[in-house]
């Protein structure tokens, strides 16, 4: 097997594994902060925490989010931006299209030093809030798994506040995008809000697309909108994708 290496072009321009690495530090300083804000068992002050250096801070955040690991702990801690978010998501669905004339927010991915059955055990293994916290800093929370459905809390692309969710394996015949025959393994997903399982009109979708090499497998890694997202939603997202998928990859290569 080759050494890892992962590719990730976003908006036709390659965007490395360093510069994801900067997106997360400023990310995770920026929950660390929040947190704090929002009263939790944070003993560094603000301006403490702006010193830390990137693992350092990395490594507060996992522990600080595993004092909240339970659902309702952490939904008491984040209640105000949990309330703020249904509401902003919920406008954005009145002023959208439904499942029609949805933003797309791609990310085209290529790995080696992997095969895909190490990934494929990575997607379906259970995605409790620990593992989601380490491949992203905007987890919060998370339990079940990408084939039987998920409910997660989340930023949803570096962007507003955290919200809880239900994440659904499309089980339909809808697709957000004409699918490309080359990548024989699709991803199809629905999201809706926890609060009420509002479904959003259908239009918050996740579908990703992989195809095997001989020495691991390229993806076009994307997320379908309603067609009243803020645009920086759309973009931000990307960036959530990349660092998500790419901390997942390592994962599954450090224990396979």
């Amino acid at each position: 097997m080759t050494d890892l290496k992962i590719d990730i072009t976003i908006d036709n321009t390659p965007v490395t594994q360093a510069e994801l690495a900067k997106v997360q530090e400023w990310r995770i300083k920026h929950v660390l902060q929040e947190m704090k804000h929002l009263g939790a068992d944070i003993s560094k002050s603000a301006i403490e925490i702006n010193l830390l250096s990137y693992p350092e801070a990395k490594q507060l955040l996992l522990d600080t989010k595993d004092k909240y690991a339970a659902l309702e702990d952490m939904k008491a801690l984040y209640k105000e931006p949990l309330a703020a978010s249904d509401k902003f998501w919920k406008a954005v669905a009145k002023k959208s299209n439904g499942n029609q004339d949805l933003q797309e927010g791609q990310v085209f991915m290529h790995v080696e030093g992997i095969t895909m059955p190490q990934l494929q055990q990575q997607l379906a293994g259970e995605l409790d809030s620990h593992i989601a916290a380490v491949v992203n800093p905007e987890h919060f929370y998370s339990v079940g798994d990408t084939v039987n459905g998920q409910h997660i809390i989340e930023t949803f692309c570096n962007f507003g506040e955290p919200t809880e969710m239900n994440l659904y394996p499309e089980t339909g015949d809808f697709v957000p995008t004409t699918p490309d025959s080359t990548y024989p393994i699709k991803m199809n997903g629905y999201v809706a809000l926890s609060s009420d399982d509002d479904a959003l009109g259908y239009g918050w979708r996740a579908y990703h697309q992989i195809r095997p090499t001989a020495n691991g497998f390229d993806g076009i890694l994307a997320a379908y909108l309603p067609s009243g997202t803020p645009e920086e939603i759309i973009n931000g997202h990307k960036y959530h994708l990349a660092v998500e998928f790419s901390e997942m990859i390592k994962a599954a290569v450090m224990h396979p």
